[in-house]
């Protein structure tokens, strides 16, 4: 580019500029940061909503703990029996004992995807309350972004002066805790692990701890 073309252009630049709003010129970028993760230790509702969950959590392992004991006693039983029984038997408890450990392995995975379904509903609420008040500290404090550090690996030094997360733990400390939701009743957690009957054209994998004797 030649030098008259690049005067051209800074001209150009200089007259759009005089041209933009007094507003636009005199407004200051002004900017923070915060740590979410500081701030969502100190939220109002969150220990509740954390023994809630820790609550739930420990019915369903007392759920999926039963299933096991169950399996494995009917495991041992088999295993007492087998000599007695005829190759036809014991193939039929074996195809038996294989589906309800196949079922209570899929039962094992949605009681797991329920509980991080059920984490996310209580932390709605919570997550939601902070984003409001985030927002509203940034419209009083007049602040164009708000940056979070908390997993921010590109931020490698700030100035602390900037860090307006004790701001936001006081506004979020004057507000109520908010409400979670009640966990909903799965029809599912009441199904005992024996009342589906094994599906003869379903093939199953053989029981853990279960082998044929050796003819």
């Amino acid at each position: 580019m030649s030098y008259l073309a690049r005067a051209r252009n800074a001209a150009i630049l200089l007259a759009l500029a005089a041209a933009a709003p007094l507003s636009a010129q005199t407004a200051p970028l002004k900017i923070a940061y915060v740590n979410t993760r500081n701030i969502l230790e100190s939220a109002p509702g969150r220990p509740d909503a954390e023994a809630q969950l820790q609550k739930e959590a420990t019915l369903m392992q007392d759920k999926a703990k039963k299933m096991s004991d169950s399996l494995q006693a009917a495991i041992d039983e088999y295993k007492k029996v087998m000599p007695t029984l005829t190759q036809a038997q014991r193939d039929a408890r074996e195809k038996t004992l294989g589906q309800r450990q196949a079922d209570m392995q899929q039962r094992a995975q949605e009681m797991e995807t329920s509980m991080q379904g059920r984490q996310n509903e209580l932390m709605a609420p919570i997550l939601d309350q902070i984003k409001l008040v985030l927002e509203d500290v940034r419209v009083e404090g007049s602040y164009t972004f708000l940056f979070d550090v908390a997993n921010a690996s590109g931020i490698v030094a700030a100035d602390k002066n900037l860090d307006i997360s004790d701001r936001v733990i006081a506004k979020l400390r004057t507000m109520p805790s908010p409400k979670a939701a009640d966990a909903k009743k799965d029809a599912k957690d009441v199904k005992k692990p024996d009342d589906k009957k094994p599906d003869d054209k379903k093939p199953v994998p053989a029981p853990a701890g279960v082998k044929k004797p050796a003819n």
